[in-house]
């Protein structure tokens, strides 16, 4: 079973590229966990931070064993879960060949990382010991927020300076890539948060925008760093912001935004296309496949040069068309919490208001309150049924249907790649409104928890009943 599974993910993640299989580099990651009681670990590769991440269960045989390989060409950052044990954005290079080994029952005093590739993971074992476990510095900065504006950046430079410290001590056994990759990270974060300071204080202006340095690094770095562009991007929104530079229009925004690139020099291309094609992904989860939506993807495209978010974004909005009013509904077969198989056709001859969620998502949870007067206002009308697809994994599915009370039709999502294609999930909450032949009638219902329901209620009435 190990091996058909690790060929299934070779397979599975190939790069966009289309580079041969033999072309490539690979990544090895394996290992033994001791009094585990679950029968798989979560592992999620982010290869860049406009594609959507790769989410794997490595399964775990009889003994705790677990191996995983597949093609990586660059430095990717990656989250590890194993059970309420978790390593969050750490990362990992062409070649490496990690080995974990650890005892469940004392994780943190058995841990341990060997292999080709675990210098860099001994360092952010370091990184983290020293900075969030010996002292919680992240905490000190919260205390401080409300003080004093020295003290606050006099303690960001401090903590900038040690960590560039702690990493070089380890310099010489890093990859030239982590190293730069790492140092943009921690100068990321930290100007993130004295960005949130200023905000917090209603102090931000021209004046202090100018403080920050936004070409401190390569180009390539830029992009791939995940705190550095989060940073450039959140500061470029809110300098937009008091400058007044735009209002509700998103040709308007993404043009810009543009201007940090050009004409104003100020943000190396490939962390503009990052942010962009970030920017448009958004407009399209928000507003669809609407003219100015396909305008925007037309001008990226013309624009940049990455093949990977342009064709991220061309097919999104390719998958967005084909979910819209007067399109047939794409058809799944999932099961129900008992485990039999239930699929779309089985609902035809009714019409359904068919929605997504996920336990984790917040607003899924708030919407279900109010979608349940939904519901009760709709229980006279026999041709309306509701059906809810759950993505989490299936024991958080189970337990949610057992201690939550709940209405409708619930059916588990989890893994599915063709709901995923088919609905773009990511999108969470998400509602659609099918007829009684299967086609859609509204892919954008009004959320439920805006107004208790009442909006909902009136579209819904408007598009079938007509009141």
């Amino acid at each position: 079973m190990m091996r058909k599974f690790t060929v299934f993910l070779l397979l599975n993640l190939l790069s966009v590229s289309g580079k041969s299989l033999y072309a490539q580099d690979f990544f090895k990651f394996s290992g033994n966990i001791k009094n585990f009681d679950e029968d798989a670990i979560s592992f999620t590769l982010y290869k860049n931070w406009v594609e959507e991440p790769t989410d794997l269960q490595l399964k775990l045989d009889k003994k705790g064993n677990f191996v995983v390989e597949f093609p990586l060409e660059e430095i990717a950052y990656c989250d590890i879960n194993i059970g309420d044990e978790g390593f969050y954005l750490w990362k990992i290079e062409p070649k490496d060949n990690i080995i974990l080994n650890a005892d469940f029952n004392a994780f943190q005093e058995t841990f341990k990382i060997s292999g080709e590739g675990s210098e860099k993971w001994l360092y952010l074992l370091a990184q983290k010991k020293a900075f969030e476990t010996d002292k919680d510095w992240d905490f000190e900065l919260e205390n401080l927020k409300k003080v004093s504006k020295k003290g606050y950046f006099d303690l960001t430079n401090y903590l900038i300076t040690e960590q560039i410290n702690l990493l070089n001590k380890y310099k010489q056994n890093l990859s030239e890539d982590f190293y730069s990759l790492q140092r943009a990270d921690i100068y990321g974060k930290y100007s993130a948060l004295e960005l949130s300071f200023l905000n917090f204080h209603h102090i931000f202006n021209e004046e202090e925008f100018k403080r920050f340095s936004l070409k401190t690094f390569n180009g390539k770095t830029q992009s791939k760093s995940y705190d550095f562009g989060h940073f450039v991007e959140a500061l470029i929104e809110n300098h937009n912001v008091i400058g007044k530079k735009y209002d509700q229009s998103i040709m308007l925004e993404y043009e810009s935004i543009m201007a940090y690139f050009s004409p104003l020099d100020l943000v190396d291309k490939q962390l503009i296309e990052r942010i962009l094609a970030n920017k448009i992904s958004l407009y399209l989860d928000n507003f669809g496949a609407t003219e100015e939506t396909k305008l925007l993807v037309g001008s990226f495209k013309n624009f940049s040069k990455n093949k990977i978010y342009i064709n991220v974004l061309l097919d999104k909005l390719s998958k967005l068309q084909n979910l819209r009013e007067g399109k047939e509904a794409k058809q799944f077969i999932l099961p129900d919490e008992k485990g039999n198989l239930v699929a779309l056709k089985d609902f035809k001859g009714k019409n359904l208001v068919l929605g997504f969620y996920a336990t984790w998502c917040g607003p899924c949870i708030e919407d279900m309150q109010s979608m349940r007067i939904v519901d009760n206002y709709f229980k006279n009308e026999n041709d309306l049924i509701f059906v809810f697809i759950n993505l989490d994994n299936p024991s958080e599915f189970a337990r949610f249907l057992k201690e939550e009370p709940h209405f409708g039709t619930h059916l588990s999502g989890f893994g599915n790649k063709d709901l995923k294609s088919n609905y773009l999930t990511e999108i969470l909450p998400n509602y659609f409104l099918i007829d009684k032949t299967g086609t859609i009638i509204s892919e954008r219902l009004d959320e439920p928890s805006t107004d208790e329901g009442r909006s909902l209620i009136n579209h819904i009435e408007s598009l079938l009943y007509k009141k």
